[in-house]
């Protein structure tokens, strides 16, 4: 067995995009529960928004280490956040959910 990294490797960025996909987990997982609750038609009030934005600048802080491309969609995912926080509904829902997708495609 050989103690090197397999080709294509790159330390440089190895830890930040999994420190960049623990965060996205997180974010998931509380915009899970923001579905649930818009699903049951809640008022928007009781949307969880403090943790989604700190998980938020989590992600944004992690995204600027790795480049312009990761930065550029978490970026995108701050700003459909942001309008749907504003003005509450399913499109807007999907579309955060879409982000998080392109998101997760550039991590694997």
């Amino acid at each position: 067995m050989s103690q090197f990294p397999p080709p294509g490797y790159d330390d440089e960025t190895v830890v930040p995009q999994k420190q960049l996909k623990l965060f996205l987990d997180h974010f998931v997982d509380r915009l899970e529960v923001v579905q649930s609750l818009f699903q049951e038609q809640v008022p928007k009030e009781i949307v969880p928004s403090h943790e989604l934005e700190r998980e938020l600048s989590e992600l944004h802080a992690s995204a600027e280490s790795l480049g312009e491309e990761y930065l550029f969609l978490v970026e995108r995912l701050i700003r459909d956040y942001t309008h749907f926080k504003q003005e509450p509904d399913q499109e807007k829902l999907d579309r955060l959910f879409g982000d998080v997708k392109s998101l997760e495609l550039l991590l694997v």
